[in-house]
């Protein structure tokens, strides 16, 4: 099987090389960047969660780091995820409805969500996300009125990758979830990989990382809107046709 890198947190991986590899991919694990819970801004967190009247989550990674230390017994609190696979995650702590975007995975997309009309204008959104998160959404929710308050609950550190690893399964492809661990990947190659991993098919699901992996020196990206069995079996197919021109 060709193999695929999976370059995003290592305990968001599961899900994806069961998908890889049902489409006929050997998955890999390859992020250069780790998760580290800020444990003094989870220990605050149930504070000022219950005091908020919506809570949005910005990724699967605030979920899974922020949800277990939050009571959502109050039913009256709204829950607000970027995306499926946020609400997804959010759905196994949370009883209670959680709404996302139809279309459009990122903070442009909630902007445009029902929900802000309906809440009082002054009403606090507690916006769950990870050290030096994006401001778009903070800044536009306050000049409609909002009381926004961010709680930062995570670190991302670097994380040293094993290039022996890329050398011995020889990708072909890659998924990758942030423009962050693009950056972080083309910074840690060495010169003598630096163009295998440029000549990568790079799956991604937002533009904006498409846009870093092209500034980071990727030729080859294709934006989905998830990554699923039938986006990775059209691919093996293009895989399959190119192997006899390489040779």
């Amino acid at each position: 099987m060709p193999a695929i890198l999976i370059i995003r947190p290592q305990s968001q991986t599961a899900a994806d090389i069961l998908t890889c590899t049902a489409a006929g991919w050997d998955a890999v694990p390859f992020s250069p960047i780790r998760i580290e819970p800020d444990e003094a801004a989870l220990k605050k967190l149930n504070r000022q969660f219950q005091t908020a009247s919506a809570v949005f989550w910005v990724s699967p990674t605030a979920v899974e780091t922020a949800a277990p230390h939050i009571d959502f017994s109050d039913g009256l609190i709204r829950q607000i995820t970027v995306g499926q696979g946020s609400r997804k995650a959010l759905s196994a702590f949370c009883p209670h409805e959680i709404i996302c975007p139809q279309e459009g995975n990122d903070s442009e997309a909630v902007l445009g969500l029902d929900i802000w009309n309906s809440l009082p204008r002054g009403a606090k959104v507690l916006i769950v996300r990870g050290h030096g998160g994006r401001d778009f959404l903070v800044q536009n929710l306050k000049r409609r009125g909002f009381e926004v308050e961010t709680a930062e609950v995570y670190f991302r550190r670097p994380q040293a990758l094993d290039w022996t690893i890329f050398k011995r399964i020889q990708p072909v492809a890659a998924y990758i979830t942030s423009a962050e661990m693009a950056g972080a990947l083309f910074a840690q190659v060495p010169p003598e990989l630096a163009q295998p991993l440029r000549t990568l098919l790079y799956f991604t699901h937002h533009p904006r990382i498409a846009d870093a992996l092209h500034a980071a020196g990727a030729v080859r990206t294709e934006v989905v809107v998830r990554l699923d069995v039938q986006t990775l079996k059209q691919a093996l197919h293009g895989v399959q046709n190119e192997q006899p021109r390489r040779k």
